[in-house]
Protein backbone atom coordinates (compact mmCIF):
# COMPACT_ATOMS: atom_id res chain seq x y z
CA UNK A 1 0.00 0.00 0.00
CA UNK A 2 1.38 3.36 -1.02
CA UNK A 3 1.56 5.82 1.82
CA UNK A 4 0.47 9.37 1.15
CA UNK A 5 2.87 12.21 1.54
CA UNK A 6 2.79 13.56 5.08
CA UNK A 7 1.91 17.26 5.35
CA UNK A 8 3.47 19.09 8.24
CA UNK A 9 1.73 21.65 10.44
CA UNK A 10 4.06 24.31 9.05
CA UNK A 11 2.94 23.56 5.50
CA UNK A 12 -0.71 23.71 6.56
CA UNK A 13 -0.16 27.17 7.94
CA UNK A 14 1.54 28.40 4.76
CA UNK A 15 -0.75 30.30 2.27
CA UNK A 16 -1.85 28.52 -0.89
CA UNK A 17 0.32 29.61 -3.85
CA UNK A 18 -2.63 30.04 -6.24
CA UNK A 19 -4.58 32.11 -3.75
CA UNK A 20 -1.53 34.25 -3.04
CA UNK A 21 -0.93 34.87 -6.74
CA UNK A 22 -4.61 35.78 -7.27
CA UNK A 23 -4.54 38.19 -4.40
CA UNK A 24 -1.43 39.84 -5.78
CA UNK A 25 -3.07 40.26 -9.19
CA UNK A 26 -6.16 41.88 -7.65
CA UNK A 27 -4.02 44.16 -5.52
CA UNK A 28 -1.96 45.18 -8.57
CA UNK A 29 -5.08 45.87 -10.63
CA UNK A 30 -6.60 47.90 -7.79
CA UNK A 31 -3.47 50.02 -7.34
CA UNK A 32 -2.78 50.45 -11.08
CA UNK A 33 -6.27 50.48 -12.52
CA UNK A 34 -5.74 53.64 -14.55
CA UNK A 35 -2.52 52.37 -16.09
CA UNK A 36 -4.14 49.02 -16.87
CA UNK A 37 -7.07 50.72 -18.60
CA UNK A 38 -4.71 52.93 -20.61
CA UNK A 39 -2.66 49.89 -21.59
CA UNK A 40 -5.74 47.96 -22.73
CA UNK A 41 -6.94 50.98 -24.75
CA UNK A 42 -3.53 51.35 -26.40
CA UNK A 43 -3.48 47.67 -27.36
CA UNK A 44 -7.00 47.90 -28.78
CA UNK A 45 -6.14 51.04 -30.76
CA UNK A 46 -3.04 49.38 -32.19
CA UNK A 47 -4.98 46.26 -33.10
CA UNK A 48 -7.74 48.26 -34.80
CA UNK A 49 -5.16 50.41 -36.59
CA UNK A 50 -3.51 47.29 -37.97
CA UNK A 51 -6.86 45.92 -39.16
CA UNK A 52 -7.81 49.20 -40.84
CA UNK A 53 -4.35 49.50 -42.39
CA UNK A 54 -4.64 46.02 -43.89
CA UNK A 55 -8.09 46.89 -45.25
CA UNK A 56 -6.78 50.16 -46.70
CA UNK A 57 -3.77 48.37 -48.18
CA UNK A 58 -5.97 45.74 -49.82
CA UNK A 59 -8.30 48.44 -51.21
CA UNK A 60 -5.30 50.35 -52.59
CA UNK A 61 -3.93 47.21 -54.25
CA UNK A 62 -7.28 46.55 -55.91
CA UNK A 63 -7.66 50.13 -57.15
CA UNK A 64 -4.05 50.22 -58.31
CA UNK A 65 -4.50 46.92 -60.14
CA UNK A 66 -7.53 48.24 -62.01
CA UNK A 67 -5.79 51.48 -62.99
CA UNK A 68 -2.64 49.62 -64.00
CA UNK A 69 -4.68 47.16 -66.06
CA UNK A 70 -6.27 49.98 -68.08
CA UNK A 71 -2.88 51.64 -68.62
CA UNK A 72 -1.33 48.32 -69.64
CA UNK A 73 -4.13 47.64 -72.13
CA UNK A 74 -3.56 51.04 -73.73
CA UNK A 75 0.19 50.42 -73.77
CA UNK A 76 -0.08 47.00 -75.42
CA UNK A 77 -2.58 48.25 -77.97
CA UNK A 78 -0.57 51.30 -78.99
CA UNK A 79 3.07 50.49 -78.25
CA UNK A 80 4.00 46.91 -77.47
CA UNK A 81 2.31 45.43 -80.56
CA UNK A 82 4.53 47.50 -82.83
CA UNK A 83 1.99 50.02 -84.06
CA UNK A 84 3.40 53.53 -83.96
CA UNK A 85 1.13 55.78 -82.00
CA UNK A 86 1.03 59.56 -82.10
CA UNK A 87 2.94 61.65 -79.60
CA UNK A 88 -0.36 62.38 -77.91
CA UNK A 89 -1.10 58.65 -77.59
CA UNK A 90 2.25 58.09 -75.94
CA UNK A 91 1.68 61.03 -73.62
CA UNK A 92 -1.66 59.52 -72.64
CA UNK A 93 -0.03 56.17 -71.85
CA UNK A 94 2.72 57.86 -69.84
CA UNK A 95 0.13 59.88 -67.95
CA UNK A 96 -1.77 56.71 -67.06
CA UNK A 97 1.32 54.94 -65.74
CA UNK A 98 2.48 58.09 -63.95
CA UNK A 99 -0.89 58.35 -62.23
CA UNK A 100 -0.65 54.77 -60.96
CA UNK A 101 2.94 55.26 -59.77
CA UNK A 102 2.13 58.55 -58.03
CA UNK A 103 -1.24 57.63 -56.52
CA UNK A 104 -0.32 54.10 -55.43
CA UNK A 105 3.44 54.19 -54.70
CA UNK A 106 3.31 51.44 -52.05
CA UNK A 107 1.59 48.89 -54.29
CA UNK A 108 3.08 46.33 -56.66
CA UNK A 109 1.16 47.94 -59.53
CA UNK A 110 2.65 51.33 -58.64
CA UNK A 111 6.15 49.86 -58.83
CA UNK A 112 5.50 48.14 -62.17
CA UNK A 113 4.10 51.37 -63.57
CA UNK A 114 7.58 52.87 -63.16
CA UNK A 115 9.07 50.02 -65.18
CA UNK A 116 6.70 50.66 -68.08
CA UNK A 117 7.25 54.41 -67.85
CA UNK A 118 10.98 53.84 -68.22
CA UNK A 119 10.40 51.62 -71.25
CA UNK A 120 8.34 54.29 -73.02
CA UNK A 121 10.86 57.03 -72.26
CA UNK A 122 13.59 54.77 -73.66
CA UNK A 123 11.63 54.09 -76.85
CA UNK A 124 11.16 57.84 -77.30
CA UNK A 125 14.85 58.56 -76.84
CA UNK A 126 14.16 60.47 -73.61
CA UNK A 127 17.21 59.00 -71.93
CA UNK A 128 17.42 61.26 -68.88
CA UNK A 129 13.78 60.55 -68.00
CA UNK A 130 14.34 56.84 -68.59
CA UNK A 131 17.36 56.84 -66.26
CA UNK A 132 15.42 58.73 -63.60
CA UNK A 133 12.46 56.34 -63.82
CA UNK A 134 14.46 53.11 -63.89
CA UNK A 135 16.56 54.32 -60.94
CA UNK A 136 13.39 55.09 -58.96
CA UNK A 137 12.11 51.60 -59.69
CA UNK A 138 15.35 49.96 -58.55
CA UNK A 139 15.28 51.96 -55.30
CA UNK A 140 11.71 50.87 -54.57
CA UNK A 141 11.83 47.16 -55.27
CA UNK A 142 14.12 44.24 -54.64
CA UNK A 143 11.56 41.47 -54.87
CA UNK A 144 11.83 40.13 -58.37
CA UNK A 145 15.10 39.40 -60.13
CA UNK A 146 13.30 39.43 -63.48
CA UNK A 147 11.89 42.92 -62.98
CA UNK A 148 15.25 44.17 -61.70
CA UNK A 149 16.86 42.68 -64.79
CA UNK A 150 14.51 44.64 -67.08
CA UNK A 151 15.19 47.85 -65.14
CA UNK A 152 18.98 47.44 -65.10
CA UNK A 153 19.04 46.51 -68.80
CA UNK A 154 16.89 49.56 -69.61
CA UNK A 155 19.22 51.71 -67.52
CA UNK A 156 22.19 50.39 -69.52
CA UNK A 157 20.54 51.15 -72.86
CA UNK A 158 19.58 54.65 -71.65
CA UNK A 159 23.20 55.43 -70.74
CA UNK A 160 24.28 53.89 -74.03
CA UNK A 161 21.84 56.22 -75.83
CA UNK A 162 23.50 59.16 -74.05
CA UNK A 163 26.89 57.83 -75.21
CA UNK A 164 27.89 57.43 -71.57
CA UNK A 165 29.44 54.06 -72.28
CA UNK A 166 31.25 53.75 -68.95
CA UNK A 167 27.99 53.92 -66.96
CA UNK A 168 26.25 51.76 -69.53
CA UNK A 169 28.94 49.12 -68.98
CA UNK A 170 28.47 49.34 -65.20
CA UNK A 171 24.73 48.78 -65.61
CA UNK A 172 25.13 45.81 -67.93
CA UNK A 173 27.73 44.28 -65.61
CA UNK A 174 25.17 44.25 -62.80
CA UNK A 175 23.15 41.82 -64.91
CA UNK A 176 26.02 39.34 -64.57
CA UNK A 177 25.19 39.29 -60.84
CA UNK A 178 21.40 38.92 -61.09
CA UNK A 179 20.77 37.41 -64.52
CA UNK A 180 20.73 33.89 -65.89
CA UNK A 181 20.69 32.10 -69.25
CA UNK A 182 20.05 34.40 -72.19
CA UNK A 183 20.18 37.42 -69.86
CA UNK A 184 23.85 36.77 -69.17
CA UNK A 185 24.55 36.27 -72.86
CA UNK A 186 22.84 39.57 -73.73
CA UNK A 187 24.78 41.32 -70.97
CA UNK A 188 28.13 40.09 -72.33
CA UNK A 189 27.07 41.23 -75.80
CA UNK A 190 26.06 44.71 -74.65
CA UNK A 191 29.22 45.06 -72.57
CA UNK A 192 31.26 44.11 -75.62
CA UNK A 193 29.59 46.78 -77.76
CA UNK A 194 30.23 49.40 -75.05
CA UNK A 195 33.90 48.48 -74.75
CA UNK A 196 34.21 48.56 -78.54
CA UNK A 197 32.74 52.08 -78.65
CA UNK A 198 35.23 53.14 -75.96
CA UNK A 199 38.08 51.73 -78.03
CA UNK A 200 38.89 49.03 -75.48
CA UNK A 201 39.55 46.23 -77.95
CA UNK A 202 40.84 43.59 -75.50
CA UNK A 203 37.89 44.01 -73.13
CA UNK A 204 35.46 43.99 -76.04
CA UNK A 205 37.02 40.82 -77.40
CA UNK A 206 36.75 39.07 -74.02
CA UNK A 207 33.09 40.04 -73.71
CA UNK A 208 32.23 38.87 -77.23
CA UNK A 209 33.98 35.56 -76.56
CA UNK A 210 31.98 35.19 -73.35
CA UNK A 211 28.82 35.76 -75.39
CA UNK A 212 29.77 33.04 -77.87
CA UNK A 213 30.78 30.67 -75.05
CA UNK A 214 27.33 30.99 -73.46
CA UNK A 215 25.90 28.80 -76.21
CA UNK A 216 22.76 30.92 -76.45
CA UNK A 217 21.21 31.03 -79.92
CA UNK A 218 21.07 34.51 -81.42
CA UNK A 219 20.69 36.04 -84.87
CA UNK A 220 23.89 37.96 -84.01
CA UNK A 221 26.00 34.85 -83.42
CA UNK A 222 27.51 34.83 -86.93
CA UNK A 223 28.11 38.59 -86.79
CA UNK A 224 29.90 38.33 -83.44
CA UNK A 225 31.93 35.35 -84.65
CA UNK A 226 33.27 37.43 -87.54
CA UNK A 227 33.83 40.40 -85.22
CA UNK A 228 35.88 38.22 -82.84
CA UNK A 229 38.00 37.05 -85.77
CA UNK A 230 38.66 40.65 -86.85
CA UNK A 231 39.38 41.94 -83.35
CA UNK A 232 41.77 39.05 -82.70
CA UNK A 233 43.97 40.28 -85.57
CA UNK A 234 44.30 43.79 -84.15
Amino acid sequence: MVKGKKITKKQLKEPDEFITLTERVFIFLRNHSKKVVVGVVVVLVLALSLVFFKMWEKKNEEEAGQSFGMALELYERGVAQGREGSNQDLKDVLARFDEVATKFPRTSSGELALLYKGSIHLKQGEYDEAIKTYSAFLEKTGKSKLYRYFAVEGLGHAYDGKKDYARATEAFQKILEIGEGYQLAEAHLNIGFCYEKMGKTKEALDSFKAFLSSGQKSFLTDVITRKVALLSKQ
